[in-house]
């Protein structure tokens, strides 16, 4: 038998480069992780001491703001928050939000951004790496779409930016590990300055190192005789996801402008999975079972730049109660710089014509390569009513109306080395929300597509909310919407060469759901349909193809805790069956937390201790092609159907929060191998902690 040699193509020292802080040397010491948490938390502390003073992914992307926690049932918390905290966004300065991040919520202890929100996202066994999401939702389109949204999930967006108004300085420090080898740091920081001036930065970093001298075995499985223990980890991609945003809020008596911009970037390893997970017991190694299947490399860069004013049309109002007219102005400049590459040496191995399939077109190597620009400027016409807030706990907040008309011309170039073209876009656009009483809130918004690349596209979509006393609460939605396929469904070049180009037809969504909410019963349940024509996906050989038969969605998903005295059992599980097989998604996902919470230490520690439970039924879980960073349809194998359980406790002291887990409990016991994508699997029994702090000064 031939013995595998793993890291015949690997590239260490690039993977170093860019996944570590000491670049020059091109070693990685785990400390550097500690050493900038710590400097990060020292100045954000200094900084606070020093200066008291007076916003639904579909598959493949996201537009949900990331990390934001749900308005479900398991967010809703018996405690109220002591936080006592409210922020607002830069496109609706008047509705306020209130800040709920200093509790023990069913999000503290869920440090993966794919896990942070009440419907789950799989990836491709750790953190950083790509994501899918477990239940299909509309993803709201505008305009040209590249196409690229494998990392959404960790991206921080200009309108996710929080304003605060509170004269003191506020910040939250967040920061999980598992063993030195992979962990998540997240923090954000508001101050108000003299002169109407505040400032606000949003950062996060998750890093996955994988190093094998880090923690012991990733599986506690068999390992094969004679074969080195290594490979057992470069079946796990290996990453970075960066993201910082920054936002300054100039407010003076008839004007207000807000200046915001963020950077995102995703550089990642990818081994492309393992073949098979009978890797596991074979006695030996061929070159028929090699684990690790592709060495590629890849790279995701977005920035954006905007300036968004208003200016106040009428006169002052001294109660601030009385109707404003708003003329805006907004322009934005945004680039995308996306890269993949996987450099084959001297010769190709049998592994690489096998994984890459139609999509090998260089027996040199494969390289991806794309760069966008997109210049935005948009102008507007508004008029808000404000009312007094009564609770800051209810949905709708203190905003009566806001009603907004305008026009956009957005210009785009994009660059594919041997191929550039300048695209351009005219899109008009209406908004009306509008809260005539605590017990009725509706919001609406409208675009369409008159000029340009994307002329036709159009989106309508609202939301209904009804209080409905001693009973609950309803909520109605619903999206109909036109959009062209992705620039890179109708067009890619790989190594300086054509891949497909296609002229698909536009794609008609229409998504329509009612959710019904009954606080007293810790009930809420949502009816949800979708209809999907001309609908574009990757196939198998990762070929973008589009579907001639109209696709159906019917979902129910359905939230249900229970609780008696202190012991808690919350439930959520989701029920969808896709008509036809284009799109992949599990008939059943369900996830549930069993756990006992109170008071301990003379009631001055609020103590949350159990397990937390996830499980999806077998299903032909998508692929994913790390060279053009796209999700694809398999038929080759299911998934099988796991429970993967973990065992938490988390602990609040004032505003201090710890939590401890151990992930995958029952992945050193089980006979089978946890996937959630496939050729992915996900690291048995491992232990995690992370803390969280709030301060206001």
């Amino acid at each position: 038998m031939v013995s595998v040699n793993v890291y015949k193509k690997l590239k260490i020292n690039n993977l170093r480069y860019f996944l570590c802080a000491n670049k020059l040397s091109g070693t990685c010491k785990v400390s550097d992780n500690f050493r900038i948490f710590y400097i990060l938390i020292c100045v954000l502390i200094s900084t606070t001491y020093l200066s008291a003073q007076g916003r639904p992914p579909g598959v493949g992307g996201g537009s949900s703001p990331s990390g934001f926690e749900s308005d479900s049932l398991q967010n809703q918390e018996t405690e109220l928050d002591t936080a006592n905290i409210q922020y607002f966004f830069s496109d609706n300065p008047g509705r306020l939000y209130p800040e709920k991040d200093s509790l023990l919520n069913h999000f503290f202890q869920q440090f993966d951004p794919a896990r942070h929100r009440q419907l789950d996202y799989f990836n491709l066994g750790r953190i950083t790496s790509a994501a899918y999401p477990s239940v299909y939702q509309p993803t709201l389109r505008r305009g040209l779409d590249v196409g690229l949204h494998a990392f959404d999930i960790y991206h921080i967006k200009n309108e996710d930016i929080r304003f605060y108004q509170q004269g003191k300085a506020f910040t939250d420090v967040f920061y999980s590990g598992s063993e030195q080898e992979n962990g998540l740091i997240k923090a954000r920081f508001a101050r108000n300055f003299a002169n109407g001036i505040n400032f606000s930065v949003d950062y996060q970093r998750a890093f996955n190192i994988n190093q094998r001298n880090s923690g012991g075995p990733v599986f506690n499985r068999t390992i094969p005789a004679g074969s080195s223990e290594k490979w057992l980890y470069e079946g796990f991609p290996r990453g970075r996801v960066s993201s910082l945003g920054m936002g300054f809020w100039i407010h003076r008596e008839k004007y207000d402008a807000y200046l915001t911009y963020t950077s995102n970037s995703a550089a990642q390893l990818d081994y492309g999975g393992i073949l098979s997970d009978s890797v596991f017991s074979i006695p030996s190694l061929s070159d028929a079972l090699t684990p690790v299947i592709s060495d590629a490399q890849t790279r995701h860069q977005k920035q954006d730049l905007t300036y968004l004013q208003y200016v106040k049309l009428n006169k002052k109002d001294s109660t601030g109660t009385k109707r404003s007219f708003l003329a805006s102005h907004k322009i934005s400049y945004k680039t995308g710089n996306y890269k993949s590459y996987d450099p084959f040496g001297s010769t190709p191995d049998k592994q690489d014509t096998l994984f890459y399939g139609t999509l090998f077109n260089d027996s040199r190597g494969l390289r991806f390569f794309l760069k966008e620009k997109q210049l935005e400027n948009s102008f507007s016409i508004s008029t808000t009513k404000a009312r007094a807030l009564k609770d800051t706990t209810k949905k709708a907040v203190s905003q009566n109306d806001w009603f907004e008309v305008g026009i956009s011309h957005a210009y785009h170039n994009i660059n594919q080395e041997i191929i550039k073209r300048n695209y351009n876009n005219v899109i008009v656009k209406g908004r009306w929300n509008f809260t005539p009483n605590d017990n009725v809130k509706v919001e609406t918004y409208a675009h369409f597509n008159v000029l340009g690349y994307n002329v036709g596209d159009y989106r309508l979509n609202g939301e209904l909310y009804f209080n409905i006393k001693n009973v609950g609460s309803l909520t109605v939605k619903a999206v109909n919407q036109l959009y062209e396929a992705t620039y890179l469904q109708n067009e890619t070049y790989l190594t300086q060469k054509e891949l497909w180009k296609n002229n698909f037809k536009k794609t008609f969504e229409t998504n329509v759901s009612g959710t019904l909410a009954v606080p007293r019963l810790k009930f809420e349940g949502t009816l949800a349909y979708t209809l999907l024509n001309n609908t574009v996906f990757f196939d198998k050989t990762f070929q973008p193809q589009q579907a001639s038969t109209p696709l159906s969605i019917l979902q129910l998903i359905l939230n249900q805790n229970f609780s008696v005295k202190n012991f808690h059992l919350d439930n959520t599980i989701a029920l969808q069956k896709p008509t036809e097989k284009f799109i992949r998604l599990p008939d059943v996902y369900a996830k549930s937390s069993l756990y006992a919470e109170g008071k301990i230490f003379k009631k001055a520690m609020l103590a949350r201790a159990g397990l937390d439970v996830r499980y999806a039924t077998a299903w032909f879980a998508p692929g994913f092609m790390p060279l053009t960073g796209q999700f694809y349809v398999q038929e080759a194998e299911k998934v099988t159907a796991y429970p993967s359980v973990d065992a938490f406790m988390s602990f609040k002291v004032k505003s201090f929060r710890l939590f401890v887990k151990m992930e995958n409990l029952i992945g050193s016991f089980s006979p089978d191998v946890y996937y959630q994508i496939y050729h992915y699997p996900v690291p048995d029994r491992q232990f995690r902690f992370g803390i969280r702090w709030n301060l206001l000064n």
